[in-house]
């Protein structure tokens, strides 16, 4: 049962960096607000893994789509 929480944690995390640098390198963006709980430090690094409210939609084309 622990080594497949480990295992589990594990590759949460792998992903969890993995999509932190596509963001970085720009393939990705998050569109919500400035003052989600993605924005803060180190929760950062969950934003994709745990995509609560999150889309891979650019800041400007949402509020683009909510102003139609």
């Amino acid at each position: 049962m622990r080594h497949a929480l480990a295992a589990f944690v594990g590759v949460l995390l792998f992903f969890a960096v993995v999509t932190r640098v596509a963001e970085a390198a720009g393939l990705r963006r998050c569109g919500c607000a400035p003052d989600c709980w993605c924005r803060r430090p180190g929760l950062n690094l969950f934003r994709w893994v745990i995509p609560v409210g999150h889309s891979p939609v650019d800041p400007d084309e949402k509020a683009a789509r909510a102003a139609v």
